[in-house]
């Protein structure tokens, strides 16, 4: 589905009074908050990089890749939380957004310019 048929698709089961609707509106919140997360993981990318250590290229691609890594593993904790712990579908969408938002701020400000 489209975003456009997922809501025409939320909105009829609401209207039904169906309550398991926590999957389609955690996929689409997901679907609004995963375009952040490339310039957010991008940022962080370029921090990290802006370093210059004698680790090499080597390592700054391994803590990258890690970081992708642990920013997909939390999304799908997150959703999972949503769908069968009860945890609001908007905020699990958004936190991983938030957390590493946070740290690329952080790695920004202590890169060197």
């Amino acid at each position: 589905m489209d975003y456009f048929e997922l809501n025409k698709y939320i909105a009829e089961k609401r209207l039904r009074g169906e309550t398991n609707i926590n999957t389609y509106i955690i996929e689409k919140q997901q679907r609004r908050a995963f375009p952040f997360s490339t310039f957010i993981l991008t940022l962080i990318g370029v921090s990290l990089a802006s370093r210059k250590t004698k680790g090499g290229t080597g390592l700054k691609l391994g803590i990258g890749i890690l970081i992708s890594f642990i920013y997909i593993f939390l999304m799908q904790i997150a959703a999972q939380f949503s769908i069968k712990g009860g945890f609001p579908p908007i905020l699990a969408a958004w936190t991983p957004n938030i957390l590493f938002t946070i740290v690329a701020v952080f790695l920004y400000r202590i890169a060197p310019k």
